[in-house]
């Protein structure tokens, strides 16, 4: 919008050049008009005409003294004045103060018609050129940060080369990063744990919009907390990497530190885990790109190692083996018929050390492996406890291309625990409770006491592991096996030593002992007397 002031104190000439110039023809969108230099001066400020028009001599203020409160001001449009004959002698005086034009009155329509015109087209030059040195300026601004990380990526994907040592020297300096060629530098790499399954969920994300903001407040954190020079950029497999100059006094351990409260601050915030990966050493370019390489290595290693998710694990009590339980498809499968959720997910607790067996070098590995080995448990459901599910069978692609969302120990042990457990469920729904396991043992046990059962031959009859068998025993007899037929045999001993015709040691062979000592200890145990003792006893109550 094209803007003028018309600023003149004598009312006839004021509302002849308001009303009477076409300025729309002449490209003007507003005609403001002011009777005296005070009121000019307050219309301009408040509305920043593009042009002036303003007669020289006015009461109070003058034009002159107008120009100059508008200089002082910055106004920085453009100005024509306006006087009688007698008063050219203010011509000097106007130019001196930046007008561009000064006409004499009677005003001529076409001399004000080319001022006019003059003026304006300068205003739009001046505007153009301004906003073309703007865009320059904010597109250079805009570009450096990409300048810098395509500089960078190159110096980290590649090993240093001698031929364009000194121009890639130059470009850093341009790029206030010439610090990157000297002293101690601490390197990171932060990637987002399971980005891929994060940004495909339906409310989520986009990739791009999440790596940027996880990206911002990682720089953000940095600059608030790290008091020397740092860098920070996306890296081309969708990493944020930050390099850290140390200070002299400080060591790699505070820099360490730092990154750590920086990653754990930065997840808290964005509600996401992150995983880190560092390394120091001595800048320069050709230390840049190896830099990387350790910082990616440790990187991957945590990922694929799980360290925090080992160090939860270690001495809660897993009960015997449970890695070994997790390499035992039949094993598991026991769990996952007979077990509680808790059982499933304490047991999985030891999937780190599991892992650790299978001695993976990178994500992707551990990926396949995990899918390998649902498929394995899966695969033995259906022949051990006649899991008629097959929806996984007929289309593996499913349960890969949803392990691959996740790229970290942790998170793939939680995905393979809630396979686990889904599978369960639907085993247990088609199959009998674990009570008919123990009823069928317990029928067993009382029908062949007298033979030497072992807990292995009742497991075989039963169709699972002794392990399992005997923790069903303890569950739901509040005894394990070897405790459950001790007691139903000595049950039937105290019934035999009513008989008179047996003899103690023979009574133990009906029950299934064949040292009679050892017999009658565990009697002994049991009752708080001997066999003998016992008979006695009901004899003399009989008496």
């Amino acid at each position: 919008m094209v803007r003028i002031l018309i600023v003149d104190d004598e009312r006839e000439i004021r509302n002849g050049l308001v009303k009477q110039i076409p300025w729309s023809a002449w490209g003007v969108d507003e005609v403001l008009d002011a009777d005296d230099g005070d009121t000019a001066l307050e219309l301009a400020l408040a509305h920043r005409p593009d042009l002036i028009v303003t007669d020289i001599r006015m009461p109070r203020m003058s034009g002159l003294k107008l120009i100059e409160s508008l200089a002082r001001e910055r106004y920085d449009g453009d100005t024509i004045v306006v006087s009688g004959f007698d008063d050219f002698h203010y011509a000097k005086e106007a130019f001196k103060l930046g007008v561009s034009d000064y006409l004499l009155k009677p005003l001529d329509k076409n001399d004000l018609f080319k001022a006019v015109t003059v003026a304006l087209r300068r205003r739009r030059e001046k505007n153009e050129s301004e906003l073309s040195s703007s865009l320059i300026r904010q597109g250079y601004e805009s570009a450096v940060p990409k300048i810098r990380e395509e500089l960078l990526r190159q110096l980290i994907g590649r090993p240093y080369r001698e031929e364009p040592g000194a121009r890639t020297e130059h470009k850093l300096g341009q790029l206030d990063l010439a610090w990157l060629l000297d002293g101690q530098l601490q390197f990171a790499v932060f990637g987002i744990d399971s980005l891929k399954a994060l940004t495909l969920e339906p409310s989520a994300p986009g990739k791009d919009a999440l790596l940027a903001e996880v990206g911002g407040a990682l720089a953000q954190t940095i600059a608030a907390q790290h008091p020397g020079r740092y860098v920070s950029f996306r890296s081309e497999q969708d990493e944020w990497i930050a390099i850290l100059e140390q200070a002299r006094a400080d060591g790699a351990e505070s820099c360490e530190d730092l990154l750590e409260a920086v990653r754990e601050r930065v997840g808290n915030v964005l509600q996401i885990r992150l995983d880190l990966g560092e390394a120091a050493g001595e800048g320069g370019l050709h230390q840049l790109s190896e830099l990387y390489r350790r910082a990616t290595d440790s990187l991957v290693s945590r990922r694929i190692q799980g360290i925090e998710a080992a160090e939860e694990t270690s001495g809660q009590g897993l009960g015997e083996q449970p890695e070994y339980q997790l390499a035992n498809a039949r094993e598991l499968v026991e769990i996952m018929k007979y077990g509680t959720e808790k059982d499933i997910r304490e047991t999985m607790a030891a999937f780190p050390k599991l892992a650790k067996s299978w001695e993976v070098r990178h994500p992707k590995d551990l990926q396949q492996r995990t899918f390998e080995w649902l498929l394995d448990i899966f695969r033995t459901a259906q022949k051990t406890a006649g899991w008629k599910e097959t929806s996984w069978e007929k289309h593996p692609i499913a349960l890969w291309e949803h392990l691959e969302r996740f790229d970290t120990l942790e998170s793939l042990r939680q995905q393979a625990t809630e396979q686990l457990l889904k599978a369960a469920e639907s085993i247990k729904a088609q199959s009998g409770s674990r009570s008919q396991i123990v009823d069928e043992a317990q029928r067993i046990i009382h029908e062949r006491y007298q033979e030497n059962l072992t807990l292995q031959m009742v497991a075989e009859r039963v169709h699972v592991t002794p392990v399992w068998l005997s923790k069903l025993f303890k569950k739901e007899t509040d005894m394990n096996f070897l405790e459950y037929l001790t007691d139903v045999r000595l049950k039937n001993a105290a019934d035999r030593l009513g008989d008179l015709r047996y003899k103690v040691y023979q009574i133990s062979y009906m029950v299934g002992y064949q040292d009679p000592v050892h017999f009658a200890k565990l009697f002994k145990r049991a009752y708080g007397c001997t066999p003998q003792e016992y008979r006695n006893s009901r004899s003399l109550r009989h008496e």
